[in-house]
């Protein structure tokens, strides 16, 4: 049997073969509504963290880093380890096959075009502050160790702590309450709104729905996780050396269209790719 089925059982209301998912799953023992208060605890107890920890630090990065770590993953895990189950059983985050990983990074590349042109739409229907510009430059990190553990934050943490909650909490219990695709729909514009960047709204809805299809063509927010990882590495590489324009944006060029068509059908591919092997792990 194919490993990102061992690792990363579907739902019994999503699975079309009716498997359940053992003992130790949340998703069978606990109701949508006490599903729906731990989302919500998991999200405002991420906040206040990071609150915290920027006041105490006025860093951008370690914030994000703690709320993942403290106030999402590490509750995640004890709450599982707690009723019997795991990380992998409860909320999905189990190892997936190379193939799957490699087509999850794949279609992170893929969006990168369609994604940064949703998110320049944005910016010319809602320029980006000139308040939020300025301080968010004033604190991009500077030097070798405060660069290096901004890129593990953006990269590792602040994806693995969005995707438990996001597609983990957010999109499963929407799913299960309406259906795939109004689920995706939600989730999607929940993670767009609760990052309070207008100006990239587009873009992060976009990022989201791609996010959704992972998760419901594979069951695996680990995934998810590598898909918004691979997308925040190459938007940190991006930001870190092109800081001005990519925060302001500069519009679309005409190489941009270019590679649109090109980004969309490797993007057709890896969601398909995606698709067969999720399927191929639920049979």
């Amino acid at each position: 049997m194919d490993s990102d089925y061992e690792h990363n059982p579907p739902d019994p209301a999503e699975d079309p073969a009716g498997r359940q998912t053992g003992p130790g799953d949340l998703w069978s023992r606990w109701s949508p509504g006490r599903l729906l208060v731990w989302g919500l605890l998991l999200y405002a107890a991420n906040v206040s963290l990071q609150l915290i920890v920027f006041t105490l630090t006025d860093d951008l990065f370690l914030p994000v880093a703690a709320g993942s770590l403290l106030a999402v993953l590490l509750p995640c895990a004890l709450v599982s380890r707690r009723t019997g189950g795991s990380l992998a059983t409860d909320f999905h985050l189990g190892a997936v096959s190379p193939a799957v990983a490699a087509w999850s990074a794949i279609a992170a590349v893929a969006a990168m075009v369609p994604t940064s042109l949703l998110a320049q739409l944005s910016v010319r229907i809602y320029p980006v502050s000139q308040t939020w510009l300025d301080f968010y430059l004033e604190h991009l990190p500077e030097g070798t160790t405060e660069i290096a553990l901004a890129a593990v934050t953006v990269v590792v943490f602040a994806p693995v702590g969005e995707e438990l909650l996001f597609r983990g909490i957010v999109h499963r219990l929407a799913s299960r309450i309406w259906g795939a695709v109004p689920a995706a729909v939600v989730s999607a514009l929940i993670f767009a709104l609760v990052h309070l960047e207008p100006w990239y709204l587009f873009g992060l809805f976009g990022l989201a729905l791609l996010l959704a299809f992972v998760y419901e063509a594979t069951r695996s927010v680990t995934a998810c996780v590598i898909t918004h990882s691979v997308h925040n590495a190459i938007s940190f590489a991006f930001l870190m050396n092109q800081a001005d324009s990519a925060m302001a944006g500069t519009g679309a060029s005409g190489l941009d269209i270019l590679f649109l068509g090109g980004s969309i059908l490797l993007l057709a591919l890896a969601c398909m790719q995606l698709v067969r092997h999720g399927e191929a792990a639920r049979r």
